[in-house]
């Protein structure tokens, strides 16, 4: 089933990364809209840093979804990118200047939900083909 939809969410996915890339741009005034807090120039750095590092994935699923002979590795890597933030985001639910990330637990949940369902089905389409 996601199979034949796998285009239409990899669209979808790498078009809201892209938006995260206009962190690297204005990453203040985006950072203050999700009611973070940075103020040193090192945390600008890196916040400017994920929304370029964010953007990039983001375009890799948008190309990835009219050339399926890359698709595989780049949902790999994005679906691990998006598993570790997840899982550091729910070890620091009880941090109240993260609490405005609780919004992307959810969204990058479904997301590896989704890829990983597309992933093993895939793998069961290889392995059926190849016995």
């Amino acid at each position: 089933m996601i199979q034949r939809h796998i285009k239409l969410i990899l669209y979808i996915a790498g078009g809201i990364m892209l938006l995260v890339g206009l962190q690297f741009i204005a990453p203040l005034p985006l950072l203050q809209a999700q009611k973070l807090v940075v103020t040193d120039s090192a945390g600008i750095l890196f916040a400017r840093h994920w929304g370029l590092l964010v953007a990039c994935l983001g375009g890799l699923l948008i190309y990835s979804a009219s050339h399926p002979e890359c698709r595989t590795p780049v949902i790999v890597a994005v679906t691990i990118e998006k598993i570790c933030l997840v899982g550091v985001l729910l070890m620091s639910l009880n941090d109240p200047a993260l609490k405005p990330m609780q919004p992307v637990i959810v969204l990058d949940g479904v997301f590896v939900i989704l890829f990983l369902i597309y992933l093993v089905g895939k793998k069961n389409d290889n392995s059926q083909i190849s016995t």
